[in-house]
């Protein structure tokens, strides 16, 4: 209902625009929003496009808006001016999904996703003794592996910062960082396991790598590259593709029941904002590690010294000593930032038991902690050791786990197919 009532305060804009004499207001490629996102979520409900509404008007976009212009007799501009958006609202006339159609990506046998159903249904009925004001109904989700794809051949802000010291060469990083990350590299893709430097850690080479840019600067940046980089590992993938289908349609089946959906990641906070808009998440519901922030005229003042000019700006700054956003810091911040606690926690690793906890425990509400395991080894970097462990970690503390290889009849959709590390195929061959 809220997106209906927000596309037709969308078309009602551009006609009052129209009718005060002005030129429509027109979406087309390039551009970025909420207006982007309305028009794809149409598109992809009338099935003209696929994937996830991310707010960005790209190539894809571009040619299914053309595809429904030229099959409904409208001007086949490629771009969204009053005309198309009242079109798209006109024939989005699409009944309610059913589980099967929200959940494509799902083997339909998946207690898990039964689970999850069931939950969902009974604090949306308002007949049910389990009913939830909507506004209590929070779920919180953790990123890398349990939404994206983190064996690419690591953690996303891992592999952004390795190009960004040893490839880009506009940034001109220090010895020390270079060598630091030569062997984050060197380790990640011959064994597709993060490696930490001695003296030297990853917050401060993110850090320090970025520093000096905005905030808006440094999301173009990390979304420049995640679209036109392949994922380490897989081919047919680039890493801003690099999202689990079927976590993608959990999010969405959420916030279509009013669940408040929330990022709560140890990645960094600005890093994971980048990334959001491909769930529908917006940036003032990303809890992560901070990033530190600081007036671009400030230098080595304290910021209770300094006062900022109205020419200045924020730019990101040096590293903090902070603890990151995982384990019990999790709870924490999600106590600090949202002041409720949530119902539904999905996570995927040692860093996420708190936040799982936090939810199953509600003492004013039943809640539920889902718990992603990568055991697929086929379309996945799988572990079948550390699958072991969790799978008893979830028996011991009673979540619901999600099995990559079990639950999933699609991790990436269709196009994308594992290739192997490149590390590990060079060893392979000198050792031949």
């Amino acid at each position: 209902m809220k997106k209906a009532v927000s596309f037709v305060v969308c078309i009602m804009m551009m006609f009052s625009l129209s009718a005060a004499g002005f030129a429509a207001e027109t979406v087309k490629r390039g551009d970025r929003g909420d207006e982007v996102r309305l028009i794809q979520e149409k598109l992809i409900s009338l099935g003209y496009l696929d994937g996830n509404a991310d707010g960005i008007f790209g190539p894809k976009t571009e040619s299914a808006l053309l595809a429904f212009q030229q099959e409904n007799g409208l001007d086949a501009t490629g771009m969204a001016g009053e005309a198309t958006c009242r079109a798209l609202d006109e024939e989005d006339q699409v009944p309610q999904e059913t589980p099967e159609q929200a959940f494509p990506s799902w083997n339909a046998q998946s207690e898990s996703l039964a689970e999850l159903v069931d939950f969902v249904s009974a604090v949306t009925d308002e007949s049910s003794e389990d009913y939830l004001d909507p506004a209590d109904r929070i779920a919180v989700f953790d990123m890398d592996g349990t939404i994206l794809c983190e064996k690419a051949p690591v953690y996303f802000d891992y592999c952004l910062t390795m190009y960004r010291v040893l490839d880009d060469p506009t940034y001109d990083a220090s010895e020390e960082a270079r060598e630091a990350m030569q062997q984050v590299r060197d380790h990640a893709w011959s064994e597709g396991a993060v490696f930490n430097p001695e003296g030297i850690n990853k917050d401060f080479l993110v850090a320090s790598a970025f520093a000096g840019m905005t905030p808006e600067e440094f999301r173009s940046y990390v979304l420049g590259w995640a679209e036109n980089t392949e994922a380490v590992g897989f081919e047919g993938m680039t890493y801003a593709e690099s999202f689990y289908k079927p976590m993608l349609e959990v999010i969405s089946y959420l916030k279509a029941n009013d669940f408040d959906v929330w990022m709560v990641s140890a990645c960094e906070r600005e890093v994971v904002r980048a990334l959001v808009g491909r769930c529908d998440i917006p940036f003032d519901h990303v809890i992560a590690t901070d990033v530190p922030y600081d007036a671009s005229g400030k230098g080595e003042e304290a910021a209770d010294d300094y006062d900022m000019s109205q020419e200045e700006t924020i730019v990101l700054g040096a590293p903090l000593d902070e603890v990151e956003c995982g384990k019990s810091g999790k709870p924490a911040a999600i106590a600090r930032e949202i002041g409720k606690r949530p119902v539904l926690a999905f996570g995927n690793s040692t860093g996420d038991y708190s936040m799982l906890n936090y939810a199953e425990g509600n003492p004013d509400h039943t809640g539920m902690g889902f718990f992603v395991v990568c055991d697929d080894t086929e379309r996945e970097y799988g572990n079948d050791e550390k699958a072991a462990e969790y799978w008893e970690k979830v028996e011991s503390e009673g979540w619901t786990g999600i099995s990559m290889a079990n639950d999933w009849a699609s991790i990436y959709g269709e196009g994308v197919s594992k290739t192997g590390l490149p590390g590990a195929e060079q060893e392979l061959e000198e050792a031949a």
